[in-house]
C-alpha cells in the first residue's frame, strides 16, 4: 500500500491505519507493506494540526511518523519511509492500494493514470470542508482536484494557524481514507460484506455536502 503525503492529512491516515491494518494482516496471515512518501520536514507550524510531536521538528516527516510507530513495524506489517515527492511513475512502487494525501494536483493526476497505483483514493480539504474521491467518482469530480493549473494549497485556511482558528477537515477525510483502505483490504480478502465508504464532499460543520460517486449528485 502507498500513502503519498505525510502532512496535514497523511500523518493522521498513517496513525489511524497502522494498528487495525496490522491486526488485519495477523488475522488473515498476510504480509502488508505500507510505504509513506513525502520530502518535507516537520516545522514548528505543523505540530498544531498535524500528527507530529514538538520533538519531531526538523525531522523528515516520513521518518518522524514511522519512528513513532516503530513498535508496530514488525511481523506481518512493515512501514517504509520514502523521503521524496511523487512526481513521476518512477517515484513510487506498484501497490494494490494507493492513497493520495498530498496537496499536489500533479501527484493526484499521476496516480489516477498510473497502472502502478492499483485501487486509489484522493483526499483533499480546506478548513472544515473536505473531498474524498475514488475510482468510482465521475471524471468531472476528479478533475476538480487534478487540474494541474491549480496551485497547491494548505489544508488550513490562510491565517488559521497563526490566529488559533484551526479546523479539522483534514482529520475527517483521513478517517474516510482509513476506512476505505481497511474495507478494501477486507474485500480483497474475500469479505463480501465489506461495504466501502461512498466518495463525497463534506464538512465537519455542515455534514455531507454531496455525493462524489458516479451515481450521485456532485456538490457545486
Amino acid at each position: 500500500m502507498n500513502v503519498i503525503g505525510a502532512g496535514g492529512i497523511g500523518s493522521w491516515i498513517i496513525h489511524t491505519l497502522v494498528r487495525p491494518a496490522r491486526r488485519f494482516a495477523q488475522a488473515n496471515d498476510v504480509n502488508l507493506l505500507l510505504r509513506v512518501y513525502d520530502s518535507d520536514k516537520v516545522d514548528e507550524a505543523n505540530v498544531h494540526h498535524q500528527n507530529f510531536r514538538i520533538s519531531d521538528v526538523g525531522k523528515p516527516k516520513v521518518d518522524a511518523v514511522c519512528e513513532e510507530l516503530a513498535e508496530f513495524n514488525q511481523g506481518k506489517l512493515a512501514l517504509e519511509p520514502c523521503e521524496w515527492d511523487v512526481r513521476s511513475d518512477d517515484d513510487f512502487e506498484k501497490a494494490d492500494l494507493t492513497i493520495v494525501a498530498v496537496d499536489s494536483p500533479f501527484a493526484r493526476d499521476l496516480v489516477t493514470k498510473s497502472a502502478k497505483s492499483g485501487k486509489w483514493s484522493i483526499c483533499s480539504c480546506a478548513g472544515d470542508s473536505y473531498m474524498f474521491l475514488t475510482e468510482d467518482s465521475p471524471e468531472h469530480a476528479i478533475s476538480l482536484v487534478t487540474n494541474t493549473s491549480l496551485e497547491a494549497a494548505s489544508c488550513q485556511l490562510p491565517g488559521a494557524i497563526s490566529e488559533g482558528k484551526i479546523e479539522s477537515g483534514n482529520i475527517a477525510v483521513a478517517v474516510m481514507a482509513q476506512t476505505w483502505a481497511l474495507r478494501t483490504l477486507r474485500a480483497m480478502s474475500g469479505d463480501g460484506n465489506a461495504k466501502l465508504p461512498e466518495p463525497r464532499a463534506g464538512s465537519t460543520i455542515l455534514g455531507t455536502l454531496g455525493s462524489m460517486s458516479g451515481t450521485g449528485e456532485v456538490a457545486e
